[in-house]
């Protein structure tokens, strides 16, 4: 049977890096996440992680970058993975943004 698992998401950065997206993919072949800072002038700061294994080695696929306002930063996978994490975080300022994702498999 196929699987398609998507859904889209808000909300506003801290201080600190928080898990924005912490997404279970294991069953999915095909994965893409899109990253929109939605405020008007602040950016914020991203960065994503894998994990082949729950609770094991984390791999940083993409280091800290800065996402200005009104930016999308944009992610796709075909590599298997368990979960990918996004976490967001200030950067000029607390910033506001949407996550979209969807991911397909058999």
């Amino acid at each position: 049977m196929w699987k398609v698992d998507k859904g889209s998401q808000t909300g506003v950065t801290t201080e600190e890096y928080v898990s924005a997206l912490d997404w279970k993919v294991a069953e999915l072949g095909e994965k893409t996440i899109l990253l929109k800072n939605t405020h008007s002038s602040q950016s914020l700061k991203y960065r994503l992680y894998g994990y082949v294994v729950e609770g094991d080695i984390e791999k940083n696929l993409v280091a800290e970058t800065v996402l200005s306002a009104g930016e999308i930063a944009e992610f796709h996978y075909e590599r298997q993975w368990h979960r990918l994490v996004l976490q967001v975080a200030n950067d000029s300022g607390q910033a506001s943004y949407q996550i979209d994702y969807e991911g397909q498999g058999a």
